[in-house]
């Protein structure tokens, strides 16, 4: 009995380290399509044709609640963060803690570089986040948001609407 734990314990500790050694490659590469497939390895669900930066930090302990769906694109130095909370050293500010929660990237929508993607988000379909801004709520389809919390300050017009 207490083999068969130890040999579990060998195949996660070798699961880590190769998870590690994943998000590692995907965030230094230099072509996209090998950024994307590393973050996939690691367990990041991501769309078709969708573009990620360089130095891109997705959540390492829960990239399973990471969404990015078909077109999107993520500029450098972006974080998407699908948990958050102290370390369990510091009980006090365990009161905050709620677990992992989904991030959702839709469709065609745009992180500019910098941007930190807080837990329990959604980000609607073409919508535009700023280079910089910290996003602590749900964006609307076609929207521009910017600042620190960001917030709305404009509609992308749709393609119906372009002249």
């Amino acid at each position: 009995m207490k083999s068969g734990a130890r040999l579990s314990m060998r195949k996660m500790k070798s699961w880590k380290l190769g998870s590690r050694i994943f998000r590692i490659f995907a965030w230094l590469l230099p072509y996209s399509p090998l950024r994307v497939f590393f973050h996939k390895l690691c367990g990041v669900k991501i769309g078709q044709g969708a573009y990620v930066g360089n130095f891109v930090l997705m959540d390492g302990q829960y990239p399973e609640y990471i969404i990015i769906e078909d077109e999107t694109s993520i500029a450098p130095f972006t974080m998407i963060l699908a948990h958050s909370g102290a370390s369990p050293f510091h009980q006090r500010f365990n009161l905050y803690h709620k677990g992992p929660q989904r991030v959702h990237i839709k469709k065609g929508a745009w992180i500019a570089a910098g941007a930190i993607i807080l837990p329990n988000v959604v980000i609607g379909e073409g919508a535009i986040v700023a280079a910089g801004s910290v996003v602590t709520s749900d964006i609307p389809d076609y929207t521009v948001v910017a600042g620190i919390p960001a917030k709305q300050i404009k509609e992308v017009p749709q393609k119906s609407e372009a002249k």
